[in-house]
C-alpha cells in the first residue's frame, strides 16, 4: 500500500510539473508578444498613421460614389396601391421620355441622376388578417395556412396600409428633392382620383351632417325623458321595422352613431387626397457609416500583415535551429 501511495504521489507532482510548465511557457510567451510590440512600437504606430490616413481617404472616395436614398412612407387612400405600384413600375423608363419629364416639371439632367425607384408594402401580418376577417369573416380560419412567403406577393400588397418609396441617387444634388416631391404631387394630379377624392368627401360630410342631427336628437329625446319619464313617450314618434324603440335600443343607436361620426371626421381630416404621407424621410448616404470603418480596419490590416511577416520569420529561424540541433 505505500508503494502505491508513493507512486500516485510521483505521478501528481508529474501532473503539476507538466502543468506548471505549460503556464510557464504561456507566461514567457506573452511577454515575448508585449516585448516585440514594445521593441515596434514605432514601426506599428506609423503603420496606424499611415493605414488611418488611407483608411480615410477611401471612405471619402467611397462616400463620394455613394449612393443617396430617400425614404417615404406614404398611406394610399381610395384604392390607389395598383396605379401607385404600376407608376412606379414604369417611372424608370418613363425618364427616358423627354416630353414625360417636362410635363413633370423637370429636365433630363435631373433625371438622369436618378438611379433607382422602387415601392414596396411594410409588411404587417395584421394588416392581411384584418382584410381577410372583413372579407371572408373569421380570420382563425386562415391562421393555420398562414405563409410568411406569401405576405411579400403582389396579391397581398393591397393589405397593407403603409408602403415605402425608396428613391436612391447617384450623386449628392439639390434637385434630388425636387425630383421626390415632383413624383408626389404627380400622384395628386390624378384626375380620375381626384373626382374620388371630392365625391367622397362631400358624401362624407353630408352623412357626418345627418348623423350629428340624429345624434342631437337622441340626446334631446334621452334628456327630456329623464326629466318627464312618464311622458317622454308620447313626444317622439319613431318609424321602425324591426322592434319597438327601446331605452336600451336608443342607447346603442346613440352609440352607433358616435362611431360614425369618429370615422366620418377622421376621413375628413386624414383623407382629403389619394395618399397620406406618413414620414417624409431626408436624403441620407445609407452606406456612409459601414465605410467609415474602412479608417479603422486598413491599420489593423497592416499593423496584422507586418505581425503575420515577424511570425513567420520567428517560425522559419526556429524551425532552422530546431532541424540544427537534431542533425
Amino acid at each position: 500500500m505505500s508503494q502505491e501511495n508513493h507512486s500516485e504521489e510521483i505521478d501528481l507532482m508529474q501532473l503539476f510539473g507538466m502543468i506548471k510548465g505549460v503556464f510557464v511557457k504561456f507566461l514567457k510567451l506573452i511577454i515575448s508578444v508585449v516585448s516585440f510590440y514594445k521593441k515596434k512600437v514605432i514601426l506599428f504606430l506609423i503603420l496606424g498613421l499611415i493605414g488611418g490616413g488611407l483608411g480615410f481617404f477611401m471612405d471619402q472616395y467611397q462616400d463620394k460614389k455613394d449612393n443617396y436614398e430617400q425614404e417615404v412612407i406614404i398611406e394610399p387612400k381610395y384604392d390607389s396601391v395598383e396605379y401607385i405600384y404600376d407608376f412606379i413600375d414604369d417611372l424608370q423608363d418613363s425618364f427616358k421620355d423627354e416630353n414625360f419629364v417636362k410635363n413633370l416639371g423637370l429636365n433630363l439632367t435631373q433625371v438622369e441622376n436618378v438611379k433607382e425607384i422602387s415601392l414596396e408594402p411594410i409588411i404587417q401580418p395584421e394588416d392581411v388578417l384584418s382584410e381577410l376577417q372583413s372579407r371572408y369573416g373569421d380570420k382563425e380560419s386562415f391562421i393555420e395556412v398562414y405563409d410568411e412567403k406569401l405576405l411579400k406577393e403582389k396579391k397581398y400588397r393591397n393589405f397593407y396600409k403603409q408602403h415605402k418609396l425608396t428613391m436612391s441617387f447617384k450623386n449628392r444634388s439639390s434637385d434630388n428633392m425636387k425630383i421626390t416631391n415632383t413624383i408626389l404631387e404627380y400622384f395628386k394630379s390624378n384626375d380620375y382620383y381626384n373626382e374620388i377624392v371630392d365625391l367622397q368627401l362631400k358624401q362624407t360630410k353630408v352623412s357626418l351632417d345627418q348623423n350629428k342631427k340624429s345624434l342631437q336628437f337622441i340626446n334631446e329625446y334621452l334628456n327630456n325623458l329623464s326629466k318627464n319619464p312618464d311622458q317622454g313617450s308620447d313626444k317622439f314618434v319613431f318609424a321602425t321595422e324591426s322592434e319597438t324603440p327601446t331605452i336600451s335600443s336608443l342607447f346603442k343607436r346613440k352609440e352607433a352613431l358616435i362611431q360614425m361620426i369618429n370615422k366620418d371626421e377622421k376621413l375628413l381630416t386624414f383623407d382629403k387626397e389619394m395618399f397620406r404621407i406618413v414620414n417624409y424621410g431626408s436624403i441620407v448616404s445609407k452606406r456612409k457609416v459601414l465605410l467609415r470603418r474602412m479608417m479603422f480596419m486598413i491599420p489593423l490590416l497592416f499593423i496584422g500583415l507586418v505581425s503575420g511577416f515577424y511570425f513567420l520569420r520567428y517560425l522559419s529561424r526556429t524551425i532552422n535551429e530546431f532541424v540544427a540541433d537534431n542533425e
